[in-house]
Parts: C-alpha cells; sequence; structure tokens
C-alpha cells in the first residue's frame, strides 16, 4: 500500500508528459510550424484567422487566398530577397521558403474571408 501512491504518481505524470506532447504535435498541425512563428510570427499572424502582430503585415490567411497567387509566384517572392520591404530582410534558403510556401497554400480556401481594413 505504501507504493501504491508514488506508483498513481508516477503513471500520471507519464500520461501528463505524453498528453503534453499529443497537444504540441496537434497544435502544430493546426497551427504553424515553430520554425515559421519564429521567423514569421512577430510581423504576421501565421495561421488562419489571425490577427497580425504588426497591422501593415498581411495575415497568412490572406495572402494564401490572394487572386491570382501560385505556389511559384509565392516562392519567386521569397526567393528574391530585393522583393521584401526592409522589415523582412532575412536570408532563407529553399528548405525555408519550401517550408513557408507549403504553409501558406495549406490556407487556400473557398470561405476564407479579410478582415476590414
Amino acid at each position: 500500500m505504501k507504493y501504491a501512491i508514488p506508483l498513481i504518481l508516477s503513471c500520471s505524470l507519464l500520461v501528463a508528459c505524453q498528453s503534453s506532447e499529443r497537444m504540441k504535435l496537434a497544435n502544430t498541425r493546426k497551427g504553424a510550424p515553430d520554425f515559421i512563428v519564429g521567423v514569421c510570427g512577430e510581423c504576421h499572424a501565421v495561421t488562419a484567422n489571425g490577427v497580425s502582430p504588426i497591422a501593415d503585415a498581411p495575415e497568412f490567411g490572406d495572402i494564401a487566398n490572394t487572386p491570382g497567387l501560385t505556389r511559384e509566384t509565392l516562392e519567386a517572392f521569397l526567393s528574391d530577397a530585393h522583393n521584401y520591404p526592409m522589415q523582412m530582410d532575412l536570408d532563407l534558403d529553399q528548405t525555408d521558403i519550401k517550408s513557408i510556401v507549403d504553409h501558406i497554400m495549406a490556407m487556400q480556401s473557398d470561405k476564407h474571408m479579410r478582415r476590414p481594413s
């Protein structure tokens, strides 16, 4: 009996840790990968229906649903640092660009509604 309480507490901790890891994985799938949050999230809303912390920085959902936007045009924009506004002075490699483009393009939706300016 004296081992029952420590055993129950230990099991509870293991379950809590496992649940925490599952939540983290679920949030990453629903939200944005940590890399994108870290690189882009200070200015842009990087998840669907988010509000950008910087008013002039478009939400990723709005970018994704810009008429005429294609994977190729977005890759070209992110590949040419001279296209960026000064605040976006980033050096992105092709892997970074692919991650960002994949994330943004996954937000394309016929149901997307832009927030009023």
